[in-house]
């Protein structure tokens, strides 16, 4: 997987594909989360150890909650925008995204290779923004990319 695929999902709009969404409501989205993640302060985080799923391969993210506190602002802006219904991600345990699994295989042999073979185990990472992006998925293909709509850096004043 290339660097710029590597992610840590925040939230999702769920109720209505991306390209479904007018520029109008986009921009105030964009607005919206500008507003409340200027009160939230860049952080650090620690991403390690990775983990081999029968869906691919995740780094845990330490500590759980300024992320959680991340999430909660992010949804609140977009429920702000698009009502309480446009987020049914569920909240889970945070984790960094690196790969997604595309076939069968023995996620045992998988994880004993990332767990030899990827030295240092954990890493440092600061969050400095949320990033909104407009998600493909090709199941035919069996990638999930997205296009970049706009940077909204933690903590900023303007």
């Amino acid at each position: 997987m290339e660097d710029r695929w590597l992610h840590i999902t925040v939230d999702q709009i769920t109720d209505r594909v991306g390209a479904a969404i007018p520029p109008a409501e986009r921009q105030a989205l964009v607005g919206e989360l500008g507003k409340r993640l200027a009160g939230v302060e860049a952080f650090d985080i620690v991403i390690g150890s990775l983990m081999s799923y029968a869906t691919g391969v995740i780094a845990d993210v330490h500590p759980d909650e300024p992320f959680d506190d991340l999430h909660t602002t992010v949804r609140a802006a977009i429920q702000a925008v698009r009502g309480a219904d446009a987020t049914g991600y569920p909240a889970k345990v945070p984790h960094l995204t690196l790969g997604y699994a595309a076939d069968e295989c023995d996620s045992d042999q998988v994880q004993r290779k990332l767990r030899n073979d990827v030295r240092p185990g954990h890493a440092p990472m600061r969050v400095e923004a949320v990033h909104l992006v407009d998600v493909t998925a090709d199941a035919q293909a069996k990638t999930i990319t997205w296009d970049h709509v706009a940077t909204i850096p933690l903590g900023a004043a303007g």
